[in-house]
C-alpha cells in the first residue's frame, strides 16, 4: 500500500491536485491511499501515527511551509519521497537542500497535469527498484534491493546474481525464462538467452556489433546481445531513458 499526502493551503488547488494525482496513480496501481491537508501541522500530526510514503507539498504556506515540513521529516530520518509544488521557480535550487524526489511548478496551469503525470511516472519506476528480493541458497540468505542487482547470468540450472558492492555473485537454482517473466517489471531487460540486465546500469548500446556496456563497482564490462533481443533492448532502454531523465 502506497500512502500519499497532499498539502496545500489553497482548497481549490488542493482539490485539483487530489483529482489529478488519483488519476495518475490509477494508471499504475489501485493499491494506494491519499489524504489531503490544508496546513502542514495537520499533516505532521497524522504522519506521527501513520507515516506517508509520498508527500506532495506546497512550499509557500502560512505557519508551516513545505520546506519546514521537509526539514522536520529529514531531521527525524523519516524515509519518504517528497515532491515540492509551487509557483516560485526561483526556489528550485533551495529545495535541493531537503533531498526532494522532484519539483513541480503550478504555472502555467495548462501544464500542471502533464507535469504531475511525468513526475509520477518517474516515481513509480523509482519505487519499483526500491523493493527488496530475498536470495537464498545453501550457504546464505540475502535481502537485496532490485536497484542493487546489476545483471543476472544463467549458468546451466543456476542463476548468478551480480550485485553492487559485492565481489562474487550469489548463485540461486532457477530458470532464466521464469525469472524474465517476473523481473522485467522492475526495469530489467533480457539481452541474451543467458543475460538479464538492470537498465539503470546500462551506459551504452552498440547495435552494430551487438554489445551492451555496463558500469558497476568501478568496472566497465560488455555483454553480448542476442540477435533476437536487439530491438527489444533498444526500445526498452530508450523508453527507460525518457521516463527517468
Amino acid at each position: 500500500m502506497i500512502k500519499i499526502a497532499i498539502c496545500d493551503d489553497n482548497e481549490y488547488m488542493l482539490d485539483i491536485l487530489n483529482q489529478t494525482i488519483i488519476q495518475e496513480f490509477k494508471k499504475y496501481t489501485d493499491d494506494f491511499t491519499i489524504k489531503c491537508f490544508i496546513n502542514g501541522k495537520l499533516l505532521l500530526d497524522e504522519n506521527n501515527y501513520t507515516p506517508f510514503d509520498v508527500l506532495f507539498l506546497d512550499i509557500d504556506m502560512p505557519q508551516i511551509g513545505g520546506f519546514e515540513i521537509a526539514q522536520k521529516l529529514r531531521d527525524e530520518f523519516t524515509q519518504c519521497f517528497i515532491v515540492f509544488i509551487t509557483n516560485h521557480s526561483e526556489l528550485v535550487y533551495k529545495s535541493f537542500d531537503f533531498q526532494p524526489f522532484h519539483f513541480i511548478q503550478k504555472e502555467p496551469a495548462s501544464c500542471l497535469a502533464e507535469n504531475i503525470s511525468s513526475v509520477i511516472n518517474k516515481l513509480m519506476n523509482h519505487m519499483k527498484q526500491h523493493q527488496k528480493i530475498v536470495l537464498e541458497n545453501s550457504e546464505e540468505t540475502v535481502a537485496v534491493y532490485y536497484y542493487n542487482i546489476i545483471y543476472i547470468e544463467s549458468d546451466k540450472h543456476y542463476l548468478k546474481y551480480h550485485i553492487q558492492n559485492r565481489e562474487t555473485p550469489i548463485s540461486i537454482r532457477g530458470s532464466i525464462n521464469e525469472l524474465d517473466a517476473k523481473i522485467n517489471l522492475y526495469n530489467f531487460v533480457r539481452i541474451h538467452r543467458s543475460y538479464i540486465v538492470n537498465l539503470r546500469y546500462i551506459k551504452a548500446i552498440d547495435k552494430k556489433i551487438g554489445k551492451v556496456y555496463i558500469n558497476y563497482n568501478g568496472v566497465k564490462k560488455s555483454l553480448a546481445t542476442g540477435s533476437s533481443y536487439k530491438e527489444i533492448v533498444d526500445n526498452k532502454y530508450t523508453l527507460y531513458l525518457r521516463n527517468t531523465l
